[in-house]
Parts: C-alpha cells; sequence; structure tokens
C-alpha cells in the first residue's frame, strides 16, 4: 500500500473512533506496573532509538544513525505529520501532499485535500515578495539519502497548539496528523483561520491520536517537556488517567538545556516523574533529543528486531533511558519479584534505587540488589534504578509500582 493511502486510511480510522471512550467491558490495560518481568535477559536484543527527534533535514537523519539508530521514530511538526517512509520524503513535501491532514478552519474540524497555492493565492499580493515568489508550490530534491537497508520506521509526530492545555504531545505508532505547513505564519494561512496546530481540546486530540494507532497493543503517546511546558502536575496526572495509552512524560530533553532555554533550566524533569509515581500513578520515563540529536535515547528491550516488537516494548514500559546512550553503559538484567529487586549491569558504576521515599539504597559495582519488606511497600510506593559513570552516561531503569 503506498504511504499516501496509509495516510488516508489511518486518518478515517482515527475520525471514525477520535470520541470512543473505553467502557469497563473492552477497556485496554492498565500501564504495566512491572516492566522487564516478561523481558527474556538472556536472549533480549536492544534497539537505540527515541520517541522525540526531528529532522527536518539530512544533518539530523545523518546525527541519528551515527549514533546507533535502529528506529527511526521521526517527530516533525508543520505540518504534525509522520515522515514515513523516510526515503519518499522531499523538500516542501507536505506543502503539496496534504491528504488525510485536517485542519481547523476557523474553527470547524475541515478535512484535506487542500491546494495551497490555490489557497494563498487569494491574498498573495498582500504577501513579501519571498513568499510571494514560491507560488505556485511543488515539491522539491529528496530530504534523505543514506537510509540502511532494513531501517526499522514507524509514524509519529509532535501534537501542539490545542484549545485548552500548554502541552506538546508525541504519538508513537499513531498515523495522526494534524496542523498545516505553515511555521511561524509566513503565507499568512493562520490570520486567515487556518490553524497550524491541533486546535482541538487535548482529549479530543488525543482520542484520535490512540485510534490511529498502527497496532492496537503498541505505541501510545507521551507527554513531552513538561517543565519547559510549565505543565502543573495535577494537569499531568489528569492526562496520565485520561487513558492508560498515555504512556508517561519526557524526563529528560536536551534541548531545554540549550542556552536558548537557560532560564528553564529544565531538561531534567525527575522531581516531576517522582512526584507523578508518589501518587501510586505508572508513569514511563522517556530519554529524548527533541532538536539536540547527540543526547538521550530510548533502549528498547526486544524479542526481536521488529516494528511491532518496538513498539510493544513502549507500551509495557520494556525500555529503560539514557542520557549519551552510545553504549557506555548497560543494563544486564533487572529482576523483581514484588519484594526483591536485583539488578546487573555491564561495567561498574555508581547505582541509586529511588523510591517515594527518595534514594533508598546506594552502591557501586556491576550489579546491586535491594529488598523491601511487605510493611514498608506502601512508604516506598515505587522503585526506580538510575546508574552512572564517571565519563557522564547516566542510564534510567523504568518504574517498578509496589502498591
Amino acid at each position: 500500500m503506498r504511504r499516501r493511502e496509509f495516510i488516508g486510511l489511518s486518518a478515517a480510522t482515527a475520525a471514525a473512533t477520535a470520541f470512543r471512550r473505553l467502557d469497563a467491558a473492552d477497556a485496554v490495560p492498565p500501564r504495566n506496573r512491572r516492566p522487564y518481568a516478561d523481558v527474556d535477559w538472556d536472549s533480549f536484543v536492544e534497539v537505540h532509538t527515541t520517541t522525540h527527534g526531528h529532522s527536518p533535514s539530512q544533518k539530523y537523519l545523518t546525527g541519528y544513525l551515527d549514533r546507533g539508530f535502529e528506529l527511526l521514530a521521526l517527530s516533525n511538526y508543520y505540518p504534525s505529520a509522520p515522515y514515513v517512509p523516510a526515503a519518499a520524503m522531499t523538500e516542501r513535501y507536505y506543502w503539496v501532499h496534504n491528504e488525510g491532514i485536517p485542519v481547523m478552519v476557523n474553527g470547524v474540524r475541515t478535512d484535506g485535500p487542500f491546494d495551497w497555492s490555490a489557497i494563498i493565492g487569494e491574498w498573495a499580493a498582500t504577501l513579501p515578495e519571498e513568499q510571494r515568489s514560491q507560488l505556485p508550490f511543488t515539491e522539491g530534491a529528496p530530504l534523505f539519502s543514506g537510509l540502511p537497508d532494513g531501517i526499522m520506521e514507524v509514524p509519529n509526530a509532535e501534537h501542539h497548539r490545542f484549545t485548552d492545555s500548554n502541552m506538546h504531545m508525541c504519538s508513537p505508532g499513531s498515523w495522526f496528523a494534524s496542523g498545516t505547513f505553515d511555521a511561524h505564519d509566513r503565507f499568512k494561512t493562520r490570520s486567515h483561520g487556518y490553524n497550524f496546530g491541533t486546535g482541538e481540546p487535548w482529549r479530543t486530540s488525543v482520542s484520535r491520536m490512540l485510534g490511529a494507532l498502527a497496532y492496537p497493543d503498541g505505541g501510545g503517546v507521551t507527554i513531552n517537556h513538561p517543565g519547559w511546558s510549565k505543565l502543573t502536575d495535577a494537569h499531568i496526572w489528569e492526562v496520565l488517567d485520561y487513558d492508560p495509552r498515555v504512556l508517561g512524560i519526557e524526563v529528560y530533553n536536551q534541548s531545554c538545556d540549550s542556552k536558548a532555554n537557560w532560564r528553564w533550566g529544565l531538561s531534567y524533569c525527575e522531581g516531576i516523574w517522582d512526584r507523578a509515581l508518589a501518587t501510586g500513578r505508572q508513569c514511563f520515563g522517556f530519554f529524548v533529543p527533541d532538536w539536540g540529536i547527540t543526547q538521550g535515547v530510548n533502549v528498547l528491550l526486544v524479542r526481536e528486531k521488529s516494528v511491532r516488537a518496538c513498539l510493544e516494548a513502549y507500551r509495557k514500559g520494556n525500555f529503560y533511558g539514557a542520557i549519551k546512550g552510545r553504549g557506555m553503559l548497560r543494563f544486564r538484567s533487572i529482576r523483581f519479584d514484588g519484594a526483591h529487586l536485583k539488578v546487573e549491569l555491564d561495567r561498574e558504576a555508581g547505582i541509586q534505587v529511588v523510591s517515594r521515599k527518595g534514594i533508598a539504597a546506594r552502591g557501586c559495582g556491576t550489579s546491586m540488589e535491594f529488598t523491601v519488606a511487605k510493611s514498608e511497600c506502601r512508604s516506598h510506593g515505587y522503585l526506580r534504578v538510575r546508574a552512572f559513570t564517571a565519563d557522564g552516561e547516566t542510564i534510567f531503569s523504568q518504574p517498578l509500582m509496589l502498591t
């Protein structure tokens, strides 16, 4: 099936299921409270990837491939539409091809396709020459080259501009698309009523994202850079409670540590993560480069290198996060029976077990064990592991919930 047909089909599926709330008879399972329980630590395969990495040009793609990414989930916006397959993407692709990308026009959700050349032509005389000279729009050269044979790809995009939230969200595994190509209103489409983001309440858009998942048991939705977006704890919990396929939050986002964001200093959101976990909510943690390329990796633990297996790993929490993520430090096993935790690494490192109480245990070496007494399960609430080396690598397990 051609890519355009995929998008059209998935958009129709999303529209059909957009407002369907799951009741008890067919509810999806809750977020997995015991990640890694079904990981075969003697035969697992690692896949390095991210849920939030932009790639508007070859430079970014080359950076990801140089880091060993084997699964691409490019999360571009303007419009927020999947760049799949990457080999088919061209300069200005979505300026010309926008089938299956509805746009809010003067507050009304309107299906495409949109002939942007004709639409903008109606007010082209008011545009600067730089924009006017680009009409009518045509595709340019291929965006990417050097894609390895067999590279895995999943649909994804970064969605934003909800009417009732400052959130940005990614949707790895979803064909949902939203918005227009017109970043910063350079062609005055927003000024003429064409919304450049979702233009809908977040609940509506999340339902559309989930309705367009490629696999019902894989992938989901992430809450991006919650600190940078200035999201309150209560709002994050509200979004997590909406549907268990809202998987969690970005705990590390490299872009939020850039000089442009010096006022925020919010690349790390461990405090937000721990506060969510302390409520008893399972919340997976994601580690992403965003625009940064060089840091932030999700390491998926899969039975085989396939798209479906990777998306299932995200749904189950069978992955861990890494800051540098170049294989400098790895988990070799994380085993937990409900009381006893044993962690093994591939090299010596500092190890910390974190719970609702703070750092519950610490040590140094290639392994660590920690046992929670039954009487202390509620006070600890959860366990997660942080390991770090002197050369700057830090890895983070997913939370293991105790209550």
